[in-house]
């Protein structure tokens, strides 16, 4: 069975770049979004453009931090109560920096840790209840080919992203008894100008990245896509 009925979908750090570029796909195939950020005045001028194009009926947000656990809690309990249901929870949200490991600080360690996985593990436990309520849910974790290959300067991002990994493939063994799907996108480099790498033509697209994501949680039910990777078609 194809998935293609309207969905209710969580995307986390969706106001900006790849997370925003998810949000837009998902609307323009019928589904339901709840964006959130961490910066309330961006969050609620992307929530204003978004209500416009598709209508306030169908995408809703609020600020949150994924790196605090009380703070998905309350996120997820705002959304249920627009949506009365999740069936899709898209852990996008993440920080990135390109530099050597002598010169990493203590602070910004625990920022790329927080966020980058225990922001995911937070996302999944305070969902989790509500997924495991349908008969097929999804979660789809951001990764990236940092996870598996790895770079000077990316002791910080390389780590997150090899960890996210290992979480993904093990939390699919978990969940998949109750009939959650759990999917890893792990991209090349995309223009978002994220890490503070400046965008090329060469790159990939948000726009790349948010159709394969919107054509996994809209596959076959009795499929799960558990990791794939993207490069651009012209080297990088």
């Amino acid at each position: 069975m194809k998935l293609k009925k309207s969905r209710n979908a969580i995307i986390t750090g969706s106001t900006q770049g790849i997370g925003l570029a998810i949000a837009h796909e998902f609307l323009e195939r019928g589904h339901n979004v709840y964006i959130c950020g961490r910066e309330e005045v961006k969050l609620n001028k992307v929530l204003k453009d978004l209500s416009v194009l598709f209508g306030s009926d169908r995408v809703f947000g609020s600020v949150c931090d994924v790196a605090s656990l009380a703070s998905v809690e309350g996120m997820i309990k705002n959304a249920v109560s627009h949506f009365g249901s999740i069936d899709v929870l898209v852990n996008n949200a993440g920080v990135g920096f390109i530099t050597p490991f002598e010169e990493i600080t203590p602070d910004q360690w625990a920022e790329i840790i927080d966020v980058n996985l225990t922001g995911v593990y937070n996302c999944c436990r305070a969902t989790l209840p509500w997924l495991k309520k349908n008969k097929i849910s999804d979660i789809v974790n951001l990764g990236s080919r940092s996870g598996r290959y790895a770079y000077a300067g990316g002791t910080g991002y390389n780590t997150t992203k090899f960890g996210l990994q290992g979480f993904t493939e093990a939390l699919f063994l978990d969940l998949n008894q109750y009939g959650v799907r759990v999917s890893l996108v792990a991209p090349g480099t995309v223009s978002t100008g994220f890490g503070g790498l400046e965008p090329k033509d060469s790159f990939l697209s948000p726009s790349d990245v948010a159709e394969v994501v919107a054509n996994i949680i809209e596959s076959n039910s009795r499929a799960n896509i558990n990791w794939v990777e993207m490069r651009p078609s012209r080297p990088e």
